[in-house]
């Protein structure tokens, strides 16, 4: 009996303190039949990771799942390979677990049809994943500890190699990588200290044993309280936590005399969150993984060390919940190219040579993926993903004597129809995609940037030792030169706004002509946009974008206190009109009228106080609804458009009316752009 072949066979990979991976490939009655008779066998928690199963955790739930331990998961693929929440999975089971793959038989993979693409693929609708599907293959089936168990063929166990040593837990004591660690920690009288490894290595119980040990008082913070599970395993102590928002909200108004903040998860907080917390404490620990999966790859230390400049890091190496050379961890690392990457650090001058590509080979792809997580800040398996089998992909390579150097990422933009660009103007459509060209649309005033052609720039990164010779900058030269011969309209970037990144970018020849007013998660940083004009529509664009910059400067300095240094073109009377109608008849975003308003109630503001108080007093959602005594922010809304159609008619009925007919008594299928009021119009 199969079931019966595995639960011995898992008797015997748990005394070695291992774990394996079991691929049941066939069809969905089979794989439920087979799951049925080995749960009743091997007993265990059996955590089930799917889609379609009702009794499942959603994939991408998975993150939920961080800083727990089970043992035994499945992991079910057969309509939707979510890479992330694999890794996530992976990470939390135990010594002596199985992880079950489900997918269907194995001759069909290369027509597999992935829903889980919908995430990560720019182009509409969901896609088969031959790419993938075949790296999994290769990478599965040469693998000599994993177990393939095929309905079309019979149960076959690789040997397992025994050591003649049983493997045993550390029993709650703590390894001669993590007494070292705890000795220089428990001497320290301020600083702050990074803690990074892969998953199972020991970083949150050397935590809890901080806080065991600490004769003082310590608070502990993290995304989630139930990802600190491990941590708390490891002391007797009550523990005193926070959210990061929580916390911080906490620290502005009280004065906390803590000896340590930990910071478990450290990973998935915004830096600029975590630089604000450090502030706050004398002693900050922050334990992290720097593997991918987690929202973050090894860019990330790189980023905290360039803003906190005395952070030291240190590594544990040795797992703890597994034994060494666990099956099941090196099947995943070669999956998803989770091991340290050995690129050649050593800081040498010479030729920079650059090639472009659509398509990788295997080894290509490994070293393009590893450069971007060595870095690159948040690089994850769903770009991995993207690199097999992302459509509208294209990639630039830097080699100084054919070293890999610098990688520059970029995804087809544009060349949309006239149509659906019309109604994301008006605000009744918001695509998948096409970030920055639907961006400059949605809050410009223009359709083109979605109809012309382009590039954007997703990543860009070039290894540390390397970043004084210019090799970004040469990189995205010859991307505008390659641009030009194929008859791109523009290139385009989206970044997180700092100086010295909208410096760079001025100086390749990019101009800023959208920033937003609200902080990204990610980053911290207000996000950012600039194109660099190839094409004469290219430069008409630019015209146009920056116009509409300048409609919305005042407000965005006001908001994030960032001066836009650059002399923007004066916005026409027109180009007033239009936003204000796109608001007022249409669906388009408050954040497009600021000026515009402003503009209209020149000399004549005391008829209008709710315009004055939220557009011009900005005055908060919040006070405004209290002040006027409106329901909420819908009510808000359709009262602020309501006042601006007013406002309009009084400064001109024929031309408000004109818009007005064009923005509502036409359908999506016969508006048309062209047709829009010419202002002024003669009387």
């Amino acid at each position: 009996m199969p079931s019966l072949d595995l639960l011995r066979y898992q008797q015997a990979f748990a005394r070695l303190g291992q774990r394996r991976l079991l691929l049941l490939a066939g069809s969905y009655t089979w794989q439920r039949e087979q799951l049925r008779a080995i749960q009743q066998q091997c007993k265990g928690d059996w955590l089930i990771l799917s889609s379609e199963m009702s009794e499942a955790i959603k994939p991408e739930h998975a993150h939920q799942l961080l800083g727990r331990e089970y043992l035994h998961a499945v992991f079910d693929a057969n309509h939707a390979f979510n890479a992330d929440a694999l890794a996530m999975l992976t990470g939390t089971l135990k010594a002596g677990s199985w992880l079950i793959l489900c997918l269907p038989d194995i001759v069909q993979w290369q027509h597999y049809i992935d829903n889980d693409s919908q995430r990560w693929n720019d182009a509409q609708g969901v896609i088969s994943t031959p790419h993938f599907m075949a790296w999994l293959a290769k990478i599965t089936l040469a693998d000599k500890q994993a177990i393939i168990w095929q309905a079309s063929q019979p149960l076959v166990l690789p040997e397992i190699k025994n050591t003649g040593q049983q493997w045993a837990l550390p029993q709650g004591m703590p390894t001669i990588q993590q007494r070292q660690l705890l000795a220089h920690l428990l001497q320290a009288k301020s600083g702050v200290w990074s803690i990074t490894a892969p998953r199972g290595r020991g970083k949150s119980a050397l935590a809890g044993m901080l806080i065991e040990q600490w004769p003082g008082s310590v608070t502990v913070c993290a995304p989630a309280r139930n990802s600190i599970e491990v941590l708390l395993s490891h002391t007797h102590k009550t523990i005193e936590f926070y959210s990061p928002d929580n916390l911080l909200a906490l620290c502005d108004t009280e004065h906390l005399c803590r000896d340590w903040l930990i910071i478990d998860e450290a990973a998935t907080i915004p830096i600029a969150q975590l630089i604000a917390l450090c502030q706050h404490f004398p002693r900050v620990l922050m334990t992290t993984t720097v593997q991918g999966y987690e929202g973050t790859g090894r860019g990330f230390i790189l980023k905290l060390g360039d803003s906190i400049p005395k952070l030291q890091n240190y590594q544990l190496t040795v797992p703890i919940r597994w034994a060494q050379d666990d099956p099941l961890e090196n099947w995943l690392n070669q999956l998803l190219l989770l091991d340290e990457p050995s690129f050649h650090h050593a800081n040498q001058s010479g030729e920079v040579v650059i090639t472009s590509c659509q398509h990788f080979d295997s080894e290509q792809r490994a070293n393009f993926y590893q450069l971007l997580t060595s870095a690159h800040y948040r690089t994850t398996p769903l770009d991995l993903r993207r690199l097999f089998d992302g459509q509208k992909q294209h990639y630039w390579s830097a080699f100084i004597h054919r070293h890999l150097v610098g990688a520059v990422w970029c995804i087809e933009e544009g060349g949309l129809a006239k149509a659906l660009a019309q109604d994301v103007w008006r605000g009744i459509r918001r695509p998948k995609g096409n970030l920055v060209a639907q961006s400059l649309v949605t809050y410009g005033l223009s359709i083109e940037a979605m109809c012309l052609t382009s590039l954007r720039i997703s990543r860009i990164a070039v290894l540390p030792a390397y970043r004084r010779q210019k090799v970004a900058a040469k990189l995205v030269a010859d991307i505008a030169k390659q641009c030009q011969k194929q008859n791109i309209d523009y290139l385009s970037v989206s970044f997180g706004y700092t100086d010295a990144l909208a410096n760079f970018w001025q100086q390749c020849g990019f101009y800023l002509v959208r920033l937003g007013v609200h902080k990204e998660a990610s980053s911290g940083c207000y996000t950012t946009m600039a194109i660099y004009p190839i094409s004469a529509q290219g430069q008409q664009l630019l015209q146009v974008a920056q116009q509409a910059l300048a409609l919305q400067s005042d407000y965005i300095t006001q908001q994030t206190g960032i001066s836009l240094a650059t002399a923007l073109p004066s916005a026409s009377e027109a180009d007033h009109w239009l936003m204000m109608a796109g608001f007022a008849f249409a669906h388009r975003s408050i954040l497009t009228v600021y000026q515009s308003v402003g503009y209209f109630l020149q000399g004549d503001r005391s008829r209008y106080p709710l315009l004055v108080a939220f557009f011009i007093d900005k005055q908060s959602v919040e006070a405004c609804v209290k002040q006027f005594s409106l329901s909420g922010k819908k009510a808000l809304v359709t009262t602020l458009r309501r006042q601006c159609q007013q406002l309009m008619a009084e400064k001109d009925e024929q031309l408000a009316q004109a818009y007005q007919h064009w923005l509502t008594t036409t359908s999506s299928g016969h508006f048309c752009w062209a047709n829009r009021p010419h202002h002024p119009i003669y009387h």
